[in-house]
């Protein structure tokens, strides 16, 4: 029951791909434009990432998806806002006073680097710090950095798909609850392992 939700994740990816493609192969777009030409402009960006947690051995750990807007201050380097919804697997006996399928949010400033420039595929590296909270009855508040490495592919000069692996660490160092329900909290930290896929918007509305 539990791997359905990261199959379902998993095949909402593949299916960004081919309106994706025709997109980018429509005979009305631009050709592929290489990154060099992406100078000070704007980004927005959709993601989805399942991932695995530490809480139970890398089992299964749920999933996020995200929207993004920023900015992209030269052919090798943007920044961006993500803010994320999704659900969080937490193993029953792993951590103090809940667990199950329960809600998950939160927001991450992003930096991200690529390493080559003039070229329509682009290898990347992303380092962030978000905050984020664990719903349900008696929920989490924490947060932590995280990595990404990748690879974006240019479809054409105003639309990329990106995809690499994640790496974050998440403190959960505050119960939401009131104290009374909250009884026996205790801190933990969750090491989650993923992957994702990114659809970046790169409009020319500015300058």
């Amino acid at each position: 029951m539990k791997r359905t939700h990261t199959r379902r994740v998993l095949a909402a990816l593949f299916l960004l791909f081919p309106p994706a493609l025709a997109m980018a192969q429509s005979p009305s777009d631009e050709p592929a434009a290489r990154d060099s030409s992406r100078h000070f402009g704007l980004v927005f960006d959709m993601q989805a990432a399942p991932h695995f947690s530490s809480l139970s051995s890398y089992s299964d750990g749920g999933y996020s998806i995200s929207l993004g807007f920023g900015l992209n201050f030269s052919p090798l380097f943007q920044m961006a806002i993500h803010v994320y919804t999704g659900r969080e697997e937490i193993p029953a006996g792993s951590v103090t006073p809940a667990d199950g399928w329960l809600p998950f949010g939160g927001a991450s400033l992003e930096a991200t680097m690529f390493f080559t420039s003039g070229s329509a595929v682009r290898p990347y590296g992303t380092a962030g710090y978000g905050l984020y909270t664990i719903a349900g009855g008696n929920g989490y508040n924490g947060g932590g950095p995280h990595l990404e490495v990748g690879a974006e592919w240019d479809l054409s000069r105003y639309f990329s798909i990106r995809a690499g692996a994640q790496y974050t660490i998440l403190r959960f160092h505050d119960p939401t609850g009131e104290a009374s329900q909250a009884a026996g909290f205790e801190p933990f930290t969750a090491h989650l392992l993923g992957a994702a896929i990114r659809c970046a918007f790169y409009p020319s509305v500015l300058p």
